[in-house]
């Protein structure tokens, strides 16, 4: 044994080796190297494509929350406009009521002044005729001092138990 010798399955061990690294780098190691920066790129892409996707989504949120605002603002505005509304009416109402009342009290006043005035000329009628009649009575008896005072008295008593 030669210290300097080679053995022969050491050199072709080698060189299958070297033989099979050119045969891998030549037809797997660029499809693998593909692969991978096309997985590299695949994930960048999706992480572009994640971060604008929250980007998105905190400009919807954004907006949301301005609709929100709006919607609340305008709600406000609403109730607010309603509120007023509704306080003119009650107003206009108050007003139309009180009008009526004072109609119906002028009303009232006038029909009570009818029947004043109907109540004096049914009072003065009765009167009237109550003087013709104990003129007539007078002029009848033609009664002297005595008896016209109790006729007279006769015909107040009469008077009085006169429905009015």
């Amino acid at each position: 044994m030669n210290p300097i010798d080679i053995d022969l399955t050491l050199l072709v061990q080698v060189l299958s080796f070297l033989l099979l690294v050119f045969v891998l780098s030549k037809i797997a190691w660029k499809p693998l190297m593909k692969i991978m920066d096309d997985r590299r790129k695949f994930i960048a892409d999706s992480l572009a494509q994640a971060e604008k996707e929250r980007e998105q989504a905190e400009q919807i949120k954004r907006e949301y929350l301005e609709e929100m605002r709006q919607a609340r603002q305008e709600a406000q505005e609403v109730i607010a406009k309603a509120t007023k509304l509704s306080e003119e009416r009650a107003s206009e109402i108050l007003a139309q009521a009180r009008a009526e009342a004072e109609k119906m009290k002028q009303a009232a006043l006038v029909d009570i002044e009818r029947e004043r005035d109907r109540a004096i000329a049914d009072v003065q009628a009765q009167v009237s005729d109550m003087s013709v009649a104990v003129a007539e009575k007078i002029i009848r008896q033609k009664l002297d001092l005595r008896g016209q005072e109790q006729l007279i008295e006769q015909f107040i008593q009469e008077v009085g138990d006169m429905p009015c």
